[in-house]
């Protein structure tokens, strides 16, 4: 689709900067870096283009927070791309992504934004958009890696998988938003997993509902928390068999996870927002303080079912030690799918449904994430 132009909100960023150098290596797409920061978006655009010897990159401005600038800068996209730390103005930039005739995806984590997009999905869909939520690692792989592993059995029973963040902070400079962004999700934080025919949710004082996963001989076993992601909650219908299954997040640190994270949810729930900023320093003061090396990402599935009438396991590993190329990748997959569907299905979609799994894992495999199967 050589004339498809999108827009990448925040595209300056760490991620939104791994997104363009993908897509423009991947397709055939124009790319638009947008901000608030215009001289940020045209040095960026500028010296992208020089790098990968184009012309598809370009810059404007735009603010989430001002319906206006968003209403100019979306006319004549195809996808409005969101990588910014703007999940408060989800509904402003939907809305006018509606009003332009645009598509749309985010790679945000939180409840908060479905909850606000999912107040749109009769609009979208009348609208005859593809909105796509829930783009990147997590949320994003955990139910396609599960959906990828089913195929690999005749009758699956149990499919888990668990993600590790060992983040590196003296390389990943996230922003000031966007790490008030992160502690501002935490609040909705919702343990949940599917076990015995029903979703159930961890018993937070007594710990019940963890699990220990083996993330491999760098980072050996880690106690794992369940975390509900909305690409999850299909899973059951799509596979009758499924007796158990869920994501699980392993912890930083043990400072950070059984004082500092405790402490700043309290805080949430007794005065939110008010100290939002001061609790995002205290976060990144207890990871980078107490987080030791090896650093990196990895994402794995544990599974166990039926082949040919005999019990069989697997296991899938997807690694990178690079925080923003993980996110960027699994979107870049997503997109290229998206790009070929000469129909797109018009509503409200996350990436962990969106994809087809095979396609999907190979291209993360191609584009240079580590992917191993084992049995």
């Amino acid at each position: 689709m050589p004339d498809f132009k999108i827009l990448i909100l925040g595209g300056y960023g760490q991620t939104g900067l791994a997104l363009t150098r993908l897509l423009i290596q991947e397709t055939t797409v124009s790319i638009v870096l947008a901000g608030r920061d215009i001289t940020k978006a045209k040095l960026a655009a500028e010296a992208l283009n020089n790098q990968l010897s184009t012309e598809r990159v370009g810059a404007c401005y735009a603010d989430a927070s001002e319906a206006s600038t968003l209403t100019s800068a979306f006319k004549g996209v195809g996808l409005i791309l969101v990588t910014s730390s703007t999940a408060t103005y989800t509904r402003t930039i939907a809305e006018a992504a509606l009003n332009a005739g645009c598509d749309y995806m985010d790679i945000h984590f939180g409840l908060s934004v479905y909850t606000q997009l999912q107040q749109l999905e009769s609009k979208i869909r009348e609208a005859g958009r593809c909105f796509i939520s829930g783009g990147g690692f997590h949320p994003g792989m955990p139910a396609i890696m599960i959906r990828y592993g089913a195929m690999l059995f005749d009758e699956i029973h149990s499919a888990r998988t668990a993600g590790l963040m060992k983040i590196d902070f003296s390389t990943y400079n996230a922003s000031t938003s966007t790490r008030i962004e992160f502690v501002e999700e935490l609040a909705g934080f919702n343990p949940l997993y599917y076990t015995k025919g029903k979703w159930k949710k961890m018993n937070m004082l007594t710990g019940n509902g963890m699990r220990t996963f083996d993330f491999g001989n760098s980072y050996g076993n880690c106690r794992c928390s369940p975390l509900f992601f909305e690409e999850l909650r299909p899973l059951p219908q799509q596979y009758s068999s499924l007796r158990e299954t869920g994501f699980y997040i392993a912890g930083f640190n043990l400072v950070t996870d059984y004082f500092i994270f405790p402490f700043i949810m309290l805080c949430l729930k007794i005065v939110p927002r008010r100290f939002n900023s001061l609790l995002a320093k205290l976060m990144v003061w207890s990871i980078k303080t107490f987080t030791r090396p090896p650093y990196g990402y990895v994402m794995k599935l544990e599974a166990e079912g039926l082949k040919n009438g005999r019990e069989k396991n697997i296991q899938v590993w997807v690694r990178s030690m690079d925080p923003a190329f993980i996110t960027a990748v699994p979107v870049v997959a997503c997109l290229k799918q998206y790009l070929k569907q000469n129909t797109r299905a018009a509503g409200l979609q996350v990436q962990g449904q969106f994809a087809e799994p095979v396609l999907f894992i190979e291209d993360c495999r191609r584009m240079g994430l580590e992917v191993k199967l084992s049995e």
